[in-house]
């Protein structure tokens, strides 16, 4: 599946759109609520806010439990769908597991969607830490192992995008926030084949991860593995772990050629 392309066309926005995905993210960000509440979080009319929420309702996408809205399931179809587009999604979930398996450490998969990595699989094995990212999250590119070995396959001028659109903000004291600095990293992900996070979106957490070249050329993504600084060092950290990321990145990447 071809990443899509953004649409930057000002005058073509729908503002009725942008408004219920707008409340749509409020519901999900407030974990539901009522009329009232999500007028305040919104700052916009209840009448605003009913009249997009009986048209949500209607089309199944919001759900109302006593006074409290929430979001759907059918967001899970539609999730799941667009995750069969993505054609290595298959391969990718069993090599996830494997590694997590062999690992005993958090795996995943991510793949670049509007500038963003979208975490597509998730598995833990027996020594696995706990973390936030789930299925469907969505995080900036260069604060993760996994996101800086998908910037690393792309050309300049989409990483200036990338930048452009969503900055380098900083996550710990540890994050790249410049472009110098991020560049510098890419070249040598690039040299290396492997992608490192050194405390960079979370303290005290480190991951490795190996980009994914996908062969025809129209989708990004990477595999990971991730655990904590007492686990993540020395050469386990710089040797044998990137070793085995790089591998399992080898056999996603020879079996989507049969894909």
């Amino acid at each position: 599946m071809p990443e899509p392309t953004a649409a930057n066309d000002a005058g073509r926005r729908i503002q009725a759109v942008d408004t219920s995905c707008e409340i749509l993210e409020a519901l999900r960000d407030l974990d539901g609520a009522g009329i009232s509440e999500l007028a305040d979080e919104l700052d916009w009319s209840k009448a605003t806010i009913h009249g997009h929420l009986a048209t949500l309702m209607d089309n199944e996408f919001v759900v109302k439990r006593g006074g409290t809205y929430e979001i759907s399931l059918r967001f899970v179809d539609i999730g799941e769908y667009a995750k069969s587009q993505v054609d290595i999604h298959d391969i990718a979930v069993k090599e996830v597991d494997r590694l997590a398996e062999e690992t005993g450490e958090v795996a995943q998969f991510m793949v670049k969607e509007h500038g963003r990595g979208v975490y597509l699989h998730k598995a833990s094995g027996e020594n696995a830490i706990q973390t936030a990212s789930y299925t469907g999250n969505r995080k900036d590119l260069h604060c993760t192992a996994l996101g800086k070995a998908i910037l690393s396959q792309l050309p300049e001028s989409e990483v200036d995008e990338v930048i452009e659109r969503h900055g380098l903000p900083a996550r710990t004291e540890k994050t790249v926030t410049t472009r110098e600095e991020l560049f510098e990293n890419l070249e040598e992900i690039r040299e290396r084949g492997v992608a490192f996070d050194d405390e960079e979106i979370l303290q005290g957490l480190r991951c490795i991860a190996a980009p994914i070249e996908h062969p025809k050329g129209n989708l990004h993504g990477a595999i990971s593995i991730s655990g904590p600084t007492n686990r993540f060092k020395g050469e386990r950290f710089h040797e044998e772990l990137p070793e085995i990321v790089q591998g399992a990145a080898n056999v996603i990447e020879v079996n989507a050629t049969q894909v």
